[in-house]
């Protein structure tokens, strides 16, 4: 048997662990040689570099596994969602971002709005979009979610996969590569906020773009700053933090945690539908 066929044999029984096999050589790759070359200060591209890991990692064990490259890279062009979910993804991230901002309005406290050309937040969204961490999802939830959650539930399989994507960052984080908070309450925005992207994704019958979207609206710079006294809870917790806590146990009260569906649909997995993609596929199958 050759090395390949060994490591394809491998995959097959375990895709979840040759993802992040895959995901930790390559980070670890990546990390080690952009660290060495440019210290905590890395540039743009070498954050992109890091970025595209999960994207890279799934690209490689849906090869390994003998799927369609082409039909998991299809998600991409899953665009017929309502713009409803678009909007709403929109919303829940920026409402997220601002809600400290909010709060102090409501209370009647200053705030500060920090001039920013709008130029600023479109070059921002973009890079986010379609170069750096929007492009994860490919593999957070276009590979991940939909393998898990046959699994274990919609929730769980959300919850893992934001611990996962927190944890990832760790090399960031111990050397100041980039703009992170205190270390568990960032682990904690960003699993909630998990189970927010994989709620969007299963209701939209795995629509990619619509969670791309909300992830790169996420990564927008804040548009307000509460200047005055805000409640004490935010000294506990960030504003988005308690936003997504919120919105994501909401989810799964109204959703219900088994799917995080109304109708306990669930997306298939991508790499296996041929030229179906999308199609529906019920939890039980």
């Amino acid at each position: 048997m050759s090395r390949v066929a060994a490591l394809k044999q491998r995959a097959s029984h375990s895709p979840v662990r040759t993802f992040l096999a895959v995901l930790v050589l390559y980070s670890g790759f990546v990390f080690a040689g952009v660290y060495v070359m440019f210290g905590s200060s890395i540039p743009l591209p070498g954050l992109m570099l890091y970025a595209w890991a999960p994207m890279v990692s799934a690209g490689v064990t849906v090869w390994l596994l003998d799927e369609s490259v082409r039909d998991w890279l299809g998600q991409l062009r899953n665009l017929r969602a309502g713009i409803h979910w678009y909007l709403i993804g929109i919303a829940i991230m920026m409402l997220g971002t601002e809600t400290e901002t909010i709060v102090a309005v409501l209370l009647g406290a200053d705030v500060a709005v920090p001039y920013a050309p709008i130029s600023d937040y479109v070059f921002t969204f973009g890079v986010t979009l379609f170069l750096a961490g929007a492009l994860e999802e490919l593999g957070w939830r276009g590979f991940l979610q939909p393998r898990l959650q046959r699994r274990f539930s919609a929730l769980h399989a959300g919850l893992a996969i934001g611990v996962v994507w927190g944890l990832w960052h760790v090399p960031m984080i111990l050397t100041g590569a980039g703009d992170f908070t205190v270390f568990w309450e960032y682990m904690l925005n960003v699993t909630v906020m998990s189970v927010i992207l994989g709620w969007l994704y299963n209701n939209t019958e795995g629509a990619l773009p619509v969670v791309m979207i909300a992830h790169a609206s996420h990564n927008m710079p804040p548009i307000g700053d509460a200047a005055g006294d805000v409640p004490a809870v935010f000294d506990l917790l960030s504003g988005d933090a308690v936003f997504y806590l919120l919105c994501a146990s909401l989810i799964a009260l109204y959703a219900g945690s088994q799917t995080l569906t109304r109708d306990g649909s669930l997306p298939g997995i991508p790499g296996r539908l041929g030229e179906q993609l999308p199609t529906r596929q019920t939890h039980a199958e």
